[in-house]
């Protein structure tokens, strides 16, 4: 996660294990549950990051059909290329969500997950998934609403105050309960909804908590409403509440199933 969907090195590798936890991988499951690519077809994962939706998509899809994972970010495209060398139908290519390096009603299905609410402009975006999906196609469009997130704490006052200000790391922090009508202007048909929810009763660091809470801590100690000595003291009281034994973690993620309708 990042503002501006941009890397370094670190940061994309601090990212690829939020991808390992077993949430992600669950999530990346109920994605391709909900899409239900089929051996043959032509799949766009939009913002790929390191690799792993166009390495198990590609698996789905097969030998006779092809993935194109697309992301800004040189660094994610780095792991995104290593992590599916072996598999030929999958290409890794640099690109925007905005301006989508794919030929019009081109692809089978799409995914984009977690990405929308990093845009400035959501609807060109959409707008430009609505071109490459031929009719008949279908996608699937998961963003957070960050007001879904509950996380205990011994000090509510902090985690308020933190929370606020980690709403600025996106230009959408709502985006995933106010997609609808985006998605409908775009010609698009919501034909599902589904609530991912994930939830951590433990910080440990297999968990999408303990990553998120290192994110944040990073994020938090450069904001000027918060800084570092606060920003530890927040991390803190979240391990203080791991050793009391009381973590509790809920995130709720929306999915969109939406299809292209087909030509008439």
């Amino acid at each position: 996660m990042g503002g501006t969907l941009d890397y370094d090195e670190a940061e994309a590798r601090q990212e690829e294990a939020i991808y390992r936890t077993p949430a992600a991988a669950a999530r990346r499951e109920r994605v391709r549950g909900l899409l239900a690519p089929e051996p043959g077809d032509t799949v766009l994962s939009i913002g790929c990051g390191p690799g792993f939706e166009p390495a198990e998509i590609g698996w789905a899809v097969g030998n006779e059909g092809h993935v194109h994972g697309i992301d800004r970010s040189q660094a994610m495209l780095e792991l995104a290329r290593e992590r599916c060398a072996s598999l030929p139908q999958v290409t890794v290519l640099q690109g925007d969500a905005g301006d989508l390096p794919v030929a019009d009603e081109s692809v089978d299905a799409a995914v984009a997950v977690q990405v929308f609410e990093y845009l400035e402009t959501v609807s060109s975006a959409v707008a430009e998934l609505a071109r490459v999906l031929r009719p008949g196609g279908s996608a699937v469009v998961c963003d957070a609403d960050f007001a879904s997130l509950v996380w205990r704490s011994p000090n509510p006052e902090r985690m308020a105050r933190v929370l606020r200000a980690f709403d600025d790391h996106c230009p959408q922090p709502r985006l995933g309960s106010r997609l609808v009508p985006v998605l409908r202007e775009a010609g698009l048909t919501v034909d599902r909804v589904e609530p991912n929810t994930i939830v951590n009763t433990r910080l440990e660091e297999e968990t999408f908590a303990y990553h998120l809470m290192q994110f944040i801590e990073d994020y938090a100690a450069d904001h000027g409403a918060i800084g570092r000595m606060a920003a530890q003291a927040w991390a803190n009281d979240l391990r203080e509440q791991e050793v009391a034994g009381e973590t509790f973690f809920s995130f709720t993620q929306y999915c969109y199933l939406v299809r292209k309708p087909a030509s008439r």
